[in-house]
């Protein structure tokens, strides 16, 4: 049997390219210094990562969206690691289709994972799963926090 190799497509390596080149030009290291230095997000960094169309790769093109598959966003998304691009990444695209404003980042998406809610208090939407029974198992609820309560914090209700 011969051996499978997997390599990327000529729009796969634009693809890769074009993140990276918008991460470069957009967050850099003297940006990265900054976040750590002061955490918090740029919410003009995240709407231009919505309009480049980063939160909406997946999504069908009749939606608004991108239209490319799992392999394109794992391309882009180890771009935004490579960066160490801070927030809400992969919760802001799994929610674009489903939260109005999450595929152009104007809404910032998290998720309650463990208990605990990363970006609390930068997030506009919290999403996570019901403990008790409820038609459709999921819940999305919009939230504004004030105060500080750190990386990880735990929801208020």
């Amino acid at each position: 049997m011969k051996p499978v190799r997997f390599q990327l497509t000529e729009d796969q390596k634009a693809l890769r390219d074009g993140v990276r080149g918008l991460l470069a030009g957009r967050f850099g290291r003297a940006a990265l210094r900054a976040a750590v230095e002061a955490p918090g997000l740029d919410r003009t960094l995240w709407r231009e990562l919505g309009a480049a169309g980063f939160f909406a790769l997946r999504l069908p093109e009749a939606e608004g969206g991108v239209g490319l598959g799992l392999p394109e966003a794992v391309l882009a998304f180890e771009e935004a690691g490579r960066f160490l691009l801070p927030g809400p990444l992969v919760a802001t695209h799994l929610a674009a289709g489903e939260v109005a404003g999450a595929a152009t980042g104007e809404t910032v998406v998290t998720a309650v994972h463990g208990g605990l809610v990363e970006w609390l208090t930068q997030a506009d939407v919290v999403r996570g799963t019901r403990r008790e029974p409820s038609p459709c198992g999921r819940w999305t609820r919009s939230l504004r926090c004030t105060g500080y309560r750190g990386p990880l914090s735990r929801p208020p209700w």
